[in-house]
């Protein structure tokens, strides 16, 4: 693949995919990190999926993490689009 030519002055632009990608992936590592969470973490009572709060949370936090990390991986990290357009069909010949 040919690389592209910038001339002097020209801008490289960052699309939004990249910058959205960032931002999700930071937003769920923040979640991850939360310190908040001490303060529910020694709390069994309420419970997600069958598990303590706190196994329950991560576990979410992780699943979202890895949905994000595939989106990444699919669209090449924002560089293509997640769904590619499908060709026209070929006409029947019946016009």
């Amino acid at each position: 693949m040919g690389k592209t030519q910038y001339k002097k002055g020209m801008k490289k632009t960052c699309p939004r995919r990249r910058i959205a990608i960032a931002l999700l992936l930071v937003f769920g590592f923040c979640a991850v990190e939360f310190p908040g969470i001490l303060l529910v973490g020694d709390k069994v009572s309420p419970f997600i999926f069958g598990m303590p709060f706190l196994y329950g949370y991560l576990i979410c936090c992780w699943i979202y993490i890895c949905l994000v990390l595939c989106y990444a991986w699919k669209t090449r990290w924002g560089k293509q689009p997640f769904f590619k357009r499908r060709a026209n069909p070929p006409s029947s010949g019946t016009d």
